[in-house]
Parts: structure tokens; C-alpha cells; sequence
């Protein structure tokens, strides 16, 4: 039973990985890299007097407003801990659950090991 719902699980990831990366791979790509002009010294000097139309996609909407919605000069910084607070806790979360499912789930009991040591013992 413990082996089916180990090989269930990673049956399971390997689908849902496998779907992301198909899904992903047939989406538009939302940055194309011609606007790539950004200088992070003059933003980190003087952000209220950087020229943000260069940005395109979400790299435009995170330039322009995260100054004014976080007051943080750092934009991956703010978008972790201000915009995804809440989502980097869940995935926190959800990895720490996974770990202790791990462990539960391969963990060897009283009895297993009672058993392994006298077929050692016995041999």
C-alpha cells in the first residue's frame, strides 16, 4: 500500500508537470526583450526621475507602480514580500506539508525495524 501511494504521488507530479510545461510552452511570450534598456543605478538613485517607458508587459506595470503601491526601490523584494506576501506564505506552507507527508509516508515503523534487526541478527 505505502509503495502504490508513493508511485500515485509522483505519478501525479510528473502529469501536472508535464501539463505546465505543454500549457506554458503554447502561451505568448510576455516580454520579447527589445526594451531592454533598464538601468538599475539610475532607478536605485533617483527613481522618481527614471524613464519607465521602456518597460513592456508586467516589467512596465512593475516599474511604474510599485514605487507609488510599496515605497520600495527594490522591485523583486517588494513583489515577494508586498504583491505575493501572502502567496510566498502558502508556498511555504504547502512545502512544509509535502516534507512532513514525505517523511511520514517513508519513515520506517517500530515493527519494520524490529523486523530488520532480527533478520540481521539472524543471519
Amino acid at each position: 500500500m505505502k509503495r502504490f501511494l508513493i508511485y500515485l504521488c509522483l505519478g501525479i507530479f510528473l502529469v501536472a508537470g508535464v501539463f505546465g510545461a505543454v500549457t506554458m510552452a503554447k502561451m505568448d511570450p510576455t516580454y520579447d526583450g527589445t526594451k531592454a534598456t533598464v538601468s538599475v543605478y539610475e532607478l536605485q538613485q533617483n527613481p522618481d526621475a527614471y524613464d519607465d517607458s521602456t518597460g513592456d508587459g508586467a516589467a512596465a506595470v512593475i516599474i511604474q507602480q510599485n514605487l507609488a503601491k510599496t515605497h520600495a526601490v527594490n522591485d523583486v523584494t517588494s513583489i515577494v514580500f508586498d504583491f505575493r506576501g501572502y502567496d510566498t506564505m502558502g508556498e511555504a506552507f504547502i512545502l512544509m506539508l509535502t516534507i512532513s507527508g514525505v517523511i511520514v509516508l517513508l519513515r520506517k515503523t517500530r515493527e519494520e525495524k524490529q523486523q530488520m534487526k532480527e533478520e540481521r541478527d539472524g543471519k
